[in-house]
């Protein structure tokens, strides 16, 4: 069954679900232009009253069918999907409110993605160019510990809010600054967080303790098979300190919630103050849209460095989330981004 038949038997099998489990109900699929031009066939189920539903993408089950996957078990997962995402949603703002400027401009933020590869979608919405990158803006409609449901701002938008688009870039700046300030972590540290939480699994010994100190002690002392949990943390930052390649010292910056944290180098003085704090000229590694690496003291070629991040974007990362194909050098002596 070729990609086109399966969006089709999808959406009939969930319809057919929607038809015997609710009272009413209609079930659209649609085209969605991301980020970098990419298009993606995403279903929606549509009912009265329901201020937002999820958009639920279908290429990657795409691939699970193609691996052995029955269309009626992808269909009712994704009625469950529906379920728990109208369940768990919770508006920040009702969607009539969203002509009303006065109601919402305080959750109007901005991001950075790559120029060139969105010029179709550019074209239709407010942005200003920095470096080969675009600054764009959008509503968080809803948030929770899982992520944030956004909606972009288009030409129309400002249009009907009677504001100019530098009115929108300094509210947008002045909610992105101080909502989502710049987090900087060593490289080394993030990976040994991910490895103690395999380690560890979804052990939470700290929700039983509200005292921070209290916390502290029983983290280090707390015993996981031979290892109390201080002589782990210190295994698994021995070998990664031993893995570090070069002696080459790498962080990420993002934001406090690791998405669309890439914006942070357009903060006020954020690379700049990583720079004087090192002394150094800096490498930004544009990761992807949510974060970039910053790399001090630069032993390695720009031409190396270029080659390794196309390498990535190519290979590991989601196509949405490619940011650029190349870094970014801050110059201490002239305080610019190049």
């Amino acid at each position: 069954m070729n990609y086109e038949s399966f969006v089709k038997e999808v959406k009939k099998g969930v319809e057919e679900i929607i038809h015997k489990k609710l009272d009413d109900g209609m079930v659209v699929v649609r085209e969605v232009l991301k980020n970098n031009n990419i298009r993606m066939q995403a279903v929606s189920i549509v009912r009265e009253g329901e201020q937002a539903t999820p958009t639920i993408y279908l290429e990657n089950y795409y691939l699970d069918f193609q691996n052995g996957r029955t269309v009626k078990n992808i269909c009712y997962e994704i009625y469950e999907t529906y379920l728990s995402s109208v369940n768990h949603l919770k508006m920040d703002i009702d969607i009539k409110d969203l002509s009303d400027f006065e109601k919402i401009k305080e959750i109007i933020y901005y991001k950075v993605i790559n120029y060139e590869m969105n010029r179709t979608l550019l074209a239709k919405i407010p942005h200003f160019k920095f470096l080969d990158l675009a600054i764009v803006f959008y509503i968080i409609v809803s948030k929770d510990e899982g992520g944030q449901a956004t909606a972009l701002i288009n030409n129309e938008h400002i249009l009907g809010w009677e504001i100019t688009p530098k009115e929108l870039r300094d509210i947008a700046f002045e909610n992105t600054w101080h909502k989502f300030p710049v987090v900087i972590k060593k490289m080394e540290d993030i990976v040994s967080e991910m490895i103690l939480n395999d380690i560890l699994g979804d052990e939470s010994w700290t929700d039983a303790y509200d005292d921070e100190e209290e916390q502290d002690f029983i983290s280090e002392d707390t015993e996981y098979g031979q290892y109390t949990y201080g002589e782990l943390k210190g295994i698994v930052k021995e070998e990664i300190e031993n893995l570090k390649a070069d002696g080459v010292d790498m962080y990420v910056m993002s934001n406090t919630m690791k998405i669309n944290g890439a914006a942070c180098i357009t903060y006020p003085n954020a690379v700049r103050d990583f720079a004087m704090e090192h002394n150094s000229d800096v490498y930004i590694i544009p990761s992807s849209i949510h974060e970039v690496i910053l790399v001090p003291d630069v032993k390695y070629s720009m031409e190396t460095i270029n080659e390794l991040i196309r390498d990535v974007n190519r290979r590991q990362l989601d196509p949405v989330e490619i940011l650029s194909d190349h870094a970014y050098v801050y110059r201490l002596e002239t305080g610019e981004i190049e």
